[in-house]
């Protein structure tokens, strides 16, 4: 049975390290499959220039700056301080600078000269010290008061500047990443509320942030909330004033889920590849110089203002339809009653031109004169929709509705025409060509308009290529409803075998597909009847329950791999564990000229990849959990075996396993979520990701968990490594971290402290108030490792010598059993010949008489005294118990060189270490965030660090002075009770805080430093153990007492009996015999040989030590 055991804890941690080399294989496609970046570079024409402009809040915060931009002759204007544009202030994010606002300032600036306008931008940027905001919510506080006060600042240069036209009264920001939290943060913060409007916010975590580190982080997003609730959305005149644009990167970025990028508050939200004429996916960073991008920001900034002021129009509908026009795609194929169409007059001598057939193209080199093609509106079921693609139409009017009653010449013409323009988009293109796409239900056009006739296509002159592809249908027979493969199928799963002859239009609809894991391939590829040698194919992926999140794939002739099907927002509905109503839909515009095959996959790899994307967070307070869930099977072991294990094996044990704790976390969840008064507990800034809330609802839970688990074996094996094989070289590199000076000095102080740790821990205590709680930690840590190696080196030092005794005591007994035979062969000779001797010599007549009366003697005593042949046994059973006696004896003399204790101690602070180490992880970003500021302040502040690294440091001081864990204490099972708990709660409250590992870990550390220096034995236990050594003490008094009594008597019996024979003297000699050979087998004892290594070991010690 324990053998069964041991073979499945094998098998579970070998499933463990095949979860965590699969996600190591998606954080290998997350990094390496969308490495092409297709964003355009921005160019300047002179060199950039950032002038600072004092603050007055700079002697509170001397680490930040405020600068202007300014490019060539431009910047003596700046210098003096002479602004009469447009206030646009750029915020930096997590780790940003402020030199990252030179791709909008130049291309605004380039545009302004270009166009001759009036009015132009001036840019200034905030440089925060590219401190890590995104990870260290306490500098959040301090950047948002400095930038309300640069704000402040900004319009005050204007209002001092006379030329000015108009003094504008409000400030345009533009923040990327944490950078946007200050934007959004600023539209509602008191002393800003009026004078901010605007804010447009690039890859920025508004929802919720990345990884909610410590408390400020989500105290910041709570108070961001509240400031909204109260200054925005509860005040009905400020609320329409507010302008919030935010916009998502897509699959490049591997920093920030994009579906964190969405808000509710926002006017207009979009992933870049959905807006039109952007349709690319930047990284983290090149959002901020994305040209594409750049130029649709500048755009719309031109567009909405107001040219009698030269500043930001005040006509909110204009500013939100502008967002509309240049941020997000028409996809309607009804017309909204509400919107307001313009009429057209037409040209009556024009080509006007229709055709009878459903499905056609048409295609020109050039085009001479204005065309109408017109598309017959008919109640037909065939003829209920149509798709129409135009290339190289440049008009932005080109689809229209009339009734053609006008005759000109000798063909029918409408006079005016209702422009539709809001059934028409741009669709993206793999070949840089311009390409339009209008989807019109007819029969709504019809039922809509009743005296409409036709829909109609206008093409303008222009030298280049026009093919218009147009295709009419009764649209079910286009939409496909697609039953997705099983995440076990490999194979392709067919969904078209083959298009319909000369179609354009498709769409696939998928059910089943509805979180951000799943991920599919789909497949596009050419029949053996296409006729022609290059296509074009595009694909789009429709989200309905979250509008902008389109994205486009290509299929050519030189392009045939599938579209990677992946979702950035889950479905809320499923989320909630409601019933879905909306599905994913794939828009697929085929080249009329081929025919195609679709088919779709599961791949495996990229939903590997999903998974990393979103729950990597997830991964640290799941460590977290599983640390304390093999801290508490240590405890547990140390209570009924009294010794620890190892970390490895305390993974390996069965409380670790996953059908524990995450059962019991997934009931307390659902507890926590059905009783009201206790549904606060999981309501911060992280509880508004809707992707953490399905993962805890989800099995998603189990592989997440796995991964964790061999990720710390992983990392326990290496650590365990490190210490082992290459000690040496890891002092080495840990002292050249921490010391700036020589490896060997740094060595032997670190020496002389591991001798005296508690002044170790008296300066991490100090450290705490005068730095910060993380250095003291990360100090703490270096220090512990290497003790831990120091006590491995001993150790195995001691294993070493333990191997060599042992070899010792075999070889020392194999020679000694040599010498015994020689002696015994010697004795037995000489004992054979005395008897033949004694034989051959005749007794005398007074021989006979004594004989006789002795034989007389011994007949009377027959009942009394055993023949001489039982005592010959009796002496020979003696000698032997005497023979293990003196074993025993030296086995108990020399029983401290047992090397057990060490191990022991070894495991139980390698244990310590893993949770000292969580904890010092956790508060990492803290230490880089003081580090960044030390030169301005050696403290930080605020200190998220400050309690745990004050109270871990402490608990230092006792934990490092301990040889090892005491056994038999009262309440082991209270601390394994409390360690599961806390797992538990880990489990369940981690995901949505990284505080309550902090916190939880640190509590549990220190309740098990408590308990081993105040907690009790337990009384029964201890007087057991007792009674066992005291009975074991007593038995061997008693026997060597009766041994002594036994051997006198035996003397003064052979003393009265001058006359006894000489076998009994034999006997006596062999008893001698034997205890001497006892006594050698106590000098072969393998402890005494090892004690003996050790003294010499330590003289050399010692001579080297003084002779350096």
């Amino acid at each position: 049975m324990k053998f069964l055991k041991i073979i499945g804890s094998s098998v579970f941690q070998i499933v463990s390290f095949i979860f965590a080399l699969s996600f190591l294989l998606g954080v290998l496609n997350i990094h390496f499959t969308d490495k092409n970046n297709y964003c355009e570079m921005t160019y300047m024409y002179q060199y950039p220039q950032y002038v600072r402009i004092s603050v007055s809040e700079n002697s509170d915060f001397p680490q930040y700056g405020l600068y202007a931009y300014s490019e060539g002759r431009f910047t003596e204007r700046a210098r003096k301080m002479w602004f009469d544009g447009v206030p646009v202030l750029y915020l930096p994010g997590n780790s940003g600078s402020h030199m990252q606002a030179r791709s909008l300032a130049s291309v605004a600036l380039r545009k302004a000269l270009n166009s001759e306008r009036d009015y132009h931008f001036d840019y200034f940027t905030i440089s925060y010290n590219e401190e890590l905001s995104g990870l260290y919510g306490g500098v959040l506080h301090s950047q948002t008061k400095f930038t309300a006060a640069c704000i402040s600042a900004i319009l005050d240069l204007y209002k001092s500047n006379r030329y000015t036209k108009s003094v504008p009264t409000s400030v345009i920001l533009i923040g990327h990443s944490m950078g946007g939290v200050i934007a959004k943060r600023l539209l509602a913060y008191p002393s800003t509320v009026n004078t901010t409007s605007i804010a447009i916010t690039l890859a920025t975590p508004l929802e919720a942030p990345v990884v909610n580190f410590d408390i400020t982080m989500n105290d910041y997003y709570m108070l961001m909330r509240a400031e909204w609730d109260f200054y925005v959305n509860r005040n009905k005149e400020a609320a329409p004033n507010k302008i919030l644009l935010s916009f998502g990167n897509g699959p490049r970025d591997i920093l920030m889920p994009s579906g964190l990028t969405f808000s509710s508050d926002s006017s207009v939200s979009a992933l870049t590849t959905a807006i039109p004429g952007v349709w690319v996916s930047p990284d983290h960073i090149s959002i901020v110089w994305c040209k594409q991008l750049v130029l649709a920001i500048n755009r719309y900034l031109f567009s909405i203002i107001d040219t009698t002021t030269n500043q930001i129009s005040n006509n909110k509908q204009l500013l939100i339809s502008k967002a509309r026009q240049y941020f997000q795609a028409n996809r309607s194929m009804t017309l909204d009653p509400e919107i307001t169409r313009s009429n057209i007059t037409m040209i009556p001598n024009a080509f006007w031109y229709e055709d009878n057939r459903r499905m056609y193209q048409i295609s020109r080199p050039e085009i001479d004169k204005t065309t109408y093609l017109m598309i017959r509106l008919v109640s037909f079921p065939q003829n209920r929709f149509v798709a129409i693609e135009g290339v190289n139409a440049t008009d932005k009017d080109w689809l229209f509705g009339c009734n053609t009653k006008f005759i000109y010449q000798s063909h029918r013409y409408c006079k005016h025409a209702t422009s539709l323009l809001e059934l028409c988009r741009w669709t993206a293109s793999a070949d840089k060509s311009k390409r339009k796409l209008a989807t019109v239900n007819l029969h709504r056009i019809k039922d809509e308009y009743p005296d409409w006739t036709h829909v109609i296509v206008k093409v303008a002159p222009t030298r280049k290529p026009i093919v218009l592809n147009v295709d009419i249908n009764d649209l079910a027979s286009r939409q496909i409803t697609v039953n997705l493969p099983s995440f076990l199928s490999f194979g392709k799963s067919i969904i078209k075998e083959e298009t319909e002859q000369d179609s354009l239009y498709y769409e696939l609809i998928l059910p089943g597909f509805y979180s951000i894991h799943q991920a599919y391939l789909l497949y596009v590829e050419p029949t053996a009847s296409c006729k022609v040698a290059s296509y074009h194919v595009s694909a789009e992926v429709h989200v309905p329950w979250a509008n902008n999140n389109e994205y486009y794939h290509f299929y050519t002739h030189l392009k045939r791999s599938p579209m990677k099907l992946r979702l950035y927002i889950s479905n809320p509905n499923v989320t909630y564990g409601l019933a879905s109503t909306e599905y994913v839909k794939v828009t697929l515009l085929l080249d009329p000229q081929c025919t195609f095959t679709i088919s779709i996959t599961t791949s495996w790899y990229n939903r590997i990849a999903q998974f990393v994307r979103n729950y990597t967070p997830v991964l640290i307070p799941y460590i977290a959990a599983i640390l304390l869930l093999a801290a508490r099977s240590n405890i547990l072991h140390l209570k009924e075996h009294g010794s620890c294990i190892s970390i490895h094996g305390s993974l390996m044990s069965e409380g670790v396993k996953p059908y524990y704790a995450l059962v019991f976390a997934r009931l307390g969840t659902m507890f926590l979520m059905s009783v009201p008064l206790l549904a606060f507990l999981l309501e911060n800034s992280s509880w508004n990701n809707l992707e953490l809330q399905y993962f805890t609802r989800s099995l998603l839970v189990v592989p997440g968990y796995m991964i964790a688990l061999g990720a710390v074996n992983i990392v326990a094996a290496a650590i365990l490594a490190v210490m082992i094989f290459s000690s040496q070289l890891a002092h080495k590199l840990l002292f050249r971290i921490m010391w700036r000076g020589g490896t060997g000095l740094a060595e032997k102080v670190a020496s002389g402290l591991q001798k005296v740790p508690m002044v170790v821990s008296a300066a991490l205590v100090c450290a705490v108030p005068l730095s910060c709680g993380a250095a003291s930690l990360v100090a703490g840590a270096a220090f512990y490792a290497f003790m831990l190696s120091k006590m491995y080196e001993e150790y195995l030092e001691d294993y070493v010598y333990k191997l060599m005794a042992k070899v010792a005591a075999r070889l020392c007994r194999i020679f000694k059993s040599k010498k015994k035979r020689n002696i015994n062969e010697t004795e037995t000779s000489l004992v054979l010949k005395d008897s033949l001797d004694h034989k051959a010599i005749e007794p005398s007549a007074n021989d006979n008489k004594i004989n006789n009366e002795v034989a007389q003697i011994d007949k009377k005593d027959d009942k009394q005294k055993p023949n001489d042949v039982t005592q010959h046994e009796d002496k020979k059973q003696d000698n032997e118990i005497n023979k293990e006696a003196g074993e025993q004896k030296c086995n108990i003399i020399n029983k401290d060189g047992d090397v057990d204790d060490d191990l022991n101690n070894l495991n139980f602070h390698m244990m310590m270490f893993f949770m000292w180490m969580c904890v010092t992880l956790v508060n990492v970003p803290a230490l880089l965030t003081w580090a960044r500021n030390f030169k301005y302040s050696m403290v930080l502040k605020p200190d998220t660090s400050y309690h745990t690294g004050f109270v871990m440091s402490a608990c230092s001081a006792c934990l490092w002075q301990m040889n090892g864990p005491r056994r038999n204490l009262r309440h082991y099972d209270a601390v394994a009770a409390l360690l599961f708990t806390m797992a538990v709660a880990i489990l369940i409250l981690g995901p949505f805080s990284l505080a309550i590992v902090n916190y939880c870990v640190t509590c549990m550390f220190t309740i098990i430093i408590i308990q081993q220096l105040f907690d009790k034995r337990e009384t029964s236990k201890v007087n057991d153990a007792e009674e066992v050594q005291q009975d074991e003490t007593n038995d061997d008094r008693d026997e060597t007492t009766n041994e002594t009594s036994k051997n006198h008597k035996e003397n003064v019996s052979s003393k009265s009996n001058k006359t006894e024979a000489p076998s009994e003297n034999d006997e006596t000699q062999n008893s001698e015999a034997q205890t001497s050979a006892s006594n050698d087998d106590c000098e072969c004892n393998e402890n005494r040989i090892y004690s003996m290594f050790k003294r010499l070991t330590e003289k050399f010690k010692f001579e080297t030590d003084a002779i350096s």
